[in-house]
Formats: C-alpha cells, sequence, structure tokens
C-alpha cells in the first residue's frame, strides 16, 4: 500500500516527468569523461549546483584528482542516509558504432541515448528528484541526506578512500544507497547487497628461459593457472574463500536467472561446463573468476623472429576473504613452483569483494517497497558479478550499503548506444520516495 503522503508526492514526479527528463538530458549532454579529463569540472560544478538547489549547499571538496561534491539537509531528524553517486562516464569511442552522438542525448521509444545515461547518471538524478518531489510536496523530508559523488568510479575510484579519511564526518550515516542498480528489462528490479572485488596485474616475460618465446612462456603459465572447465588451478587459491551459509545459499538460489535469454543475447549454446539452475547461480554469484584483459608482445627479434618480450594483464573478480595481496603472493609463489620463475608479476589495482545483509534496516526499506513502484517484487542478490569500491568504504566506516538505481538489461553501459529507460527512471525515484519514508520509522 502507498500512503496518501507518497501519493501526492509521486503525482508531483507524474506531473513533472517533463522537466525532469530536460534536466537527465542536460546532465547526459555535458561530456565528462575521467580517463580523458574531459568535462570534469563542469560537470561536477553542474551536480554541486543541482545539490544546492536541493537545498543541500553544495560544495566541491578537491583531492588529487577530480573533486568530489559534497551537500547535507540536515532536517534535524534521527536518521540520516547518503546518497553516493558518481559523475564520471567511460569514453564514447568508437563513434562510428553510435547511432547517435553519444553527447547529444536522443530519445527514442522512451529510452533516452547518450554516454553515461545509464552509468550513472540517471541512478544519480533519480534520488535527487526523488528528493526535490517530497520537499516541494511536503516540505520536508523525515530524515537527513547527505549528497555524495565522485567523479573517478570509472578509473577505479583511485582518492575515494584518501576521500573517506579526510572527511569521516561527512561520510558518518546510518545508510549509503549506492550508485547504480539495475532491472530485467521491462521485469523485475534488482537490489543488489554488494559486489565482488577485483584485482588487476599482469605478467611479463622479458627474459624467457631456454631461448624460448617470451609469447609461448606467458600461454604455457596461463595454462597452469586455469583449466578448460574454467576451474581456476593456482596453489592454494581457494584456501581462504568464505563459503556461503544456508542463510545466503537461499538468497542466491531464489534469484531469478533469465538463462535462456542470456545465452541468445550471447550467441551461445549453454554455459560454461552446461551449468544450469542452481549450480550456475551459485557459479555466477559466488564463485571468483579469472578474465584474460589481453596478451601484447613488443618488437620482434630479426635474429630469432620471436618477440624480445611479451605480457598479459589479467583480471580476477574475488570473494569474501580473498585479499589482494595474498592473491599476488600465491600468483608469484605458483609461477615459481611450476617452473615460471623468469616471469614478473605486476599488480595493478583492485577493490575488495562485499558480501551483504538482506536483513539491515536499509535493506528493508528499500526491499519492502519495490513491488508498490515497480509491480513485482525484486531479485534479491547478495553480492553481484561486477565490482566497485563499495566494500572498503564498508570496512572503513561500517555504514551498511545498499545497491539499487536505473539501469537495466538493455542499457549497453559502456558500449555504443547506451541507454536509459526513462520510465524507470521515474519509478526509480517513487521507489526512493516510499524508501526515506520507512528509513524514518523502521526499527
Amino acid at each position: 500500500m502507498v500512503n496518501e503522503d507518497a501519493k501526492k508526492v509521486w503525482d508531483y514526479l507524474d506531473e513533472h516527468k517533463d522537466e525532469y527528463i530536460e534536466l537527465l538530458k542536460k546532465f547526459c549532454a555535458q561530456p565528462s569523461v575521467s580517463a580523458q579529463n574531459w568535462g570534469m569540472r563542469e560537470m561536477a560544478e553542474m551536480v554541486r549546483d543541482t545539490v544546492t538547489e536541493l537545498g543541500g549547499n553544495g560544495t566541491l571538496i578537491e583531492t588529487d584528482g577530480n573533486p568530489f561534491v559534497y551537500g547535507m539537509i540536515d532536517n534535524g531528524a534521527k536518521r540520516t542516509l547518503t546518497l553516493y553517486n558518481h559523475y564520471d562516464v567511460v569514453p564514447p569511442e568508437p563513434y562510428e558504432l553510435w547511432n547517435t552522438p553519444p553527447f547529444e542525448p536522443t530519445i527514442i521509444d522512451g529510452r533516452l541515448y547518450a554516454r553515461g545515461s545509464s552509468d550513472n547518471k540517471v541512478s544519480l538524478l533519480s534520488r535527487y528528484i526523488a528528493v526535490d518531489a517530497y520537499q516541494k510536496v511536503l516540505g520536508k523530508l523525515p530524515i537527513n541526506i547527505k549528497f555524495l559523488a565522485e567523479g573517478e568510479e570509472e578509473i577505479g575510484s583511485p582518492h575515494l578512500m584518501q576521500f573517506i579519511h579526510d572527511n569521516m564526518d561527512k561520510v558518518q550515516s546510518d545508510g549509503i544507497v549506492w550508485e547504480g542498480g539495475s532491472r530485467v528489462t521491462n521485469g523485475p528490479l534488482i537490489v543488489h547487497m554488494g559486489v565482488k572485488g577485483v584485482t588487476t596485474f599482469s605478467i611479463k616475460c622479458s627474459h624467457p628461459k631456454n631461448g624460448s618465446s617470451p609469447m609461448w612462456r606467458l600461454i604455457w603459465a596461463l595454462n597452469s593457472m586455469k583449466n578448460a572447465d574454467d576451474y581456476i588451478t593456482i596453489d592454494h587459491f581457494n584456501d581462504s574463500i568464505a563459503e556461503l551459509t544456508d542463510y545466503e545459499k537461499e538468497f542466491v538460489h531464489k534469484a531469478v536467472y533469465e538463462e535462456e535469454a542470456t545465452l541468445k543475447r550471447n550467441g551461445i549454446d549453454h554455459f560454461i561446463r552446461s551449468l544450469t539452475g542452481e549450480a550456475l547461480k551459485d557459479k555466477l554469484y559466488s564463485e571468483p573468476s579469472m578474465n584474460i584483459q589481453g596478451l601484447f608482445f613488443d618488437e620482434i627479434d630479426e635474429t630469432t623472429g620471436m618477440p624480445k618480450s611479451a605480457e598479459v594483464k589479467i583480471d580476477i573478480r574475488t570473494v569474501p576473504n580473498q585479499n589482494p595481496d595474498e592473491m599476488m603472493q600465491q600468483i608469484r609463489d605458483h609461477l615459481a613452483a611450476h617452473g615460471f620463475d623468469d616471469l614478473e608479476v605486476c599488480g595493478g589495482h583492485s577493490t575488495l569483494p562485499y558480501r551483504g545483509k538482506p536483513d539491515s534496516l536499509l535493506a528493508r526499506a528499500v526491499i519492502k517497497n519495490v513491488e508498490a513502484a515497480y509491480g513485482e517484487p525484486p531479485i534479491v542478490l547478495l553480492m553481484t558479478p561486477g565490482s566497485c569500491g563499495m566494500a572498503r568504504v564498508v570496512k572503513a566506516t561500517g555504514i551498511p550499503i545498499v545497491h539499487y538505481g536505473c539501469m537495466d538489461d538493455s542499457s549497453k553501459a559502456h558500449a555504443p548506444n547506451e541507454s536509459a529507460d526513462l520510465n524507470h527512471y521515474i519509478r526509480g525515484a517513487k521507489l526512493s520516495v516510499l524508501m526515506f519514508q520507512d528509513f524514518a520509522t523502521l526499527e
């Protein structure tokens, strides 16, 4: 049931939908490509000004990279909620694959096409317009709101923890709604409670043993680290992994996973190991995975006809209790034990895994209201296969985090022709309205 106050705010959101869509178009028309330092200051100022218009006294807090946007609406309420988002986007290239210019927002069949539309500007603004509508209709939110937006999420959030440690007073709250979140296209909303971690690294061969090809040395080493059934075979790799409890397995197995649609979308006829049902969900949501990003070599030696050196770039999606530093040592020890002591392992960046609790106050405030906003119950995932800086924030602050938002399976985030469903945009705001109310009152 939607209470009368919420109905009034929902009506306002519907009546002002066009105005809120124009705001989203304005945000998407502003390039903010962190990897290219393109438009970052202008975008940060746009977010700051929007926060100020909401009554949050928006400010830019400088770091060694792009600034954070911070603001707070202090209503003297018992509880405070932080809305964390990012205002940067990935590069739009390759331009030739776009049907419309990436920074000229275009509406087609109810979707807004633009770079950054789904990741993350639609989710950012769905929360901001919920605050706006609530205050304009009812005058005052039942909670305090902190706004936090960073400009480097798409390049690994290199200054997020610097900001957290330097500004703990600005971060402290009773819950954090994290950026992003998704929905099955025209189906249920997905409420994410956590994420897998990611550790990136490279293996280099500059001085191969016995005059071997550097490229073949890397290929042979890779064959020792993962087999054809997709099992990671690095020595002691699985020793520290935290097993799912029966309570956690229940959520994993209840998750709706559209197997046939996923197979079709990816042009394949079966999943790895021919997995299906609960076993497939266990692999997707609770097993680590290892991916080769690229295999490279430099100039060819004219005498041997072989590359002078070679390098492979790898990422591993990690699960709870796997530590990036310990993993790097496991990889070095494994390679040495298997005769690959001529290879050099170079660490990259990492984020930690986090498996959330669906019985936290914030999680309950979100989950109980999804059906009212979307017409069907949510899919609740304890972890998503993707990664972000969520776990480091939880570890540093102890604040529970929930991840929901306005992407969907058709969004093509990070790809050409990225888009956002505009009805989802407004529904996401309506969910936030109900969540604000319950976050204030649930015990």
